[in-house]
Formats: structure tokens, C-alpha cells, sequence
């Protein structure tokens, strides 16, 4: 027998799930604020743009980064088992204050793999040892939003701003060098993850809106020659 979402969305769990959108944007800012600013004094100098030569200290993630990866896994777990009303309570809480940590979890993909446009970019040099696990969390996580389906969190991810979509799609064709040249198992772990956050974004709908934005920028023979060994 279903349990009525008063009784599973508690004051508790509401509290929890405004300090964890509270924790996620600041995490979002703070990282795009050292990104940029490393940009800007590299462009200064005339020196490139963080390369894979950066030190082990330097790809070091800080304690706010950090704390990123148990808040997104205990966002999956609330979806779990594909419950709709607390994948729908992620994006809406239907309050003053609305805080939509579906798109804020995109948004945190996005920028923690160094992209500000849903391209590649520096991809492969952003991604590292340090940080593919919380990586994959996220990646995780947004599919958990997805599966069920929750049709209203696929649309959130495949029509947001940040062209969540085409991150997505990055990771699974592109290189991700040097990680992959030392540690391949982590990179198709990443792969195979993505991979299922496409299908979750597709899974069960009555339309082809998703797939043919997700076709647009993926062609056959890029699935077929697509790094994996």
C-alpha cells in the first residue's frame, strides 16, 4: 500500500532539503568563482589554462566540494524505488521559496566538469582521479530524478539552460584524457553512468522531444567509434 507523501515528506526532510540546495549552490558558486578566477590570473600571466601537468595539491577538492557527493547520494536515495512524489518535491516544493534541485544538480555537473556551455571544453583535464567519484554520484543522482518515470524532471534536465544534454552526451564519445590513459576503468564506469542518464531522460515517453535532442548531437558513427578500450 502506497504511504501518503505527508507522512514521507516530513518538516525534517523539508529542512534537509532546503540546507542541501543551500550547500548545493554554494558549492556551484564557490567552484565556478575558483575556476574563473583561475582562468582570468592564467590569461593575465599569458600562461595556459590548467593543463595535466596541475600538481596532485592543486587537484585537491575543497571540504564544500567535497561534502557535495553524501547530500547528492541521499537526494538518489529519496527516489529510490522510483518514488514519484519525492522525485516531484525535488523541483517543487511548492513554498515561497521554491529551490529546484534538479537543475541545481545539472547545473553542478555542468560546472564540475568545466564546462560553462554543455561542450567539452578542458573536460579531460577537469576530470581526475580526485573527483570522478563525486562525478558519478551526480550522474547518478539525475538519473535517480529520471527513472519511473518522472516525465517532468526528464524535460527539467533535457530543456535547462546549461544544455545539460550536451555534457552529457560529452562524456560518453569524448576522451577523457589523462584520467583515461592511467585509470580507463574509471572512465567507463563514467561512461556506462552517462549512458544511463540518457536513457532515463528517453525512458517511457509518449513523445521524441528527448531522443531527437539527444540524436541532434550524437550520430551513429560516433556510438560505433566511441573510445571504450
Amino acid at each position: 500500500k502506497d504511504v501518503p507523501v505527508v507522512a514521507m515528506v516530513t518538516e525534517e526532510v523539508k529542512e534537509q532539503l532546503v540546507e542541501a540546495s543551500a550547500v548545493t549552490k554554494k558549492a556551484y558558486t564557490i567552484y565556478r568563482r575558483e575556476a574563473e578566477a583561475e582562468e582570468h590570473q592564467a590569461a593575465a600571466d599569458g600562461t595556459p589554462i590548467p593543463t595535466a601537468d596541475k600538481s596532485q595539491d592543486e587537484g585537491e577538492m575543497s571540504v564544500i566540494i567535497t561534502i557535495m557527493q553524501p547530500i547528492l547520494r541521499l537526494m538518489q536515495l529519496l527516489c529510490e524505488n522510483h518514488n514519484r512524489d519525492l522525485q516531484n518535491f525535488l523541483r517543487n516544493q511548492n513554498n515561497k521559496n521554491n529551490y529546484n534541485l534538479v537543475c541545481e544538480t545539472l547545473q553542478f555537473l555542468d560546472c564540475i566538469c568545466g564546462s560553462t556551455t554543455g561542450g567539452l571544453g578542458l573536460l579531460g583535464l577537469y576530470i581526475n582521479e580526485k573527483n570522478v567519484g563525486l562525478i558519478n554520484q551526480t550522474v547518478e543522482s539525475l538519473t535517480e530524478y529520471c527513472q519511473g518515470p518522472c516525465h517532468e524532471n526528464q524535460n527539467c534536465i533535457a530543456t535547462h539552460e546549461c544544455n545539460g544534454i550536451d555534457i552529457i552526451i560529452a562524456l560518453i564519445l569524448n576522451d577523457i584524457n589523462p584520467l583515461g590513459k592511467k585509470r580507463m576503468d574509471l572512465v567507463l564506469e563514467l561512461k556506462n553512468n552517462a549512458s544511463k542518464l540518457l536513457l532515463a531522460i528517453m525512458e517511457s515517453r509518449h513523445d521524441s522531444e528527448n531522443a531527437e535532442r539527444i540524436l541532434y548531437n550524437m550520430r551513429p558513427k560516433e556510438l560505433v567509434g566511441m573510445p571504450c578500450t
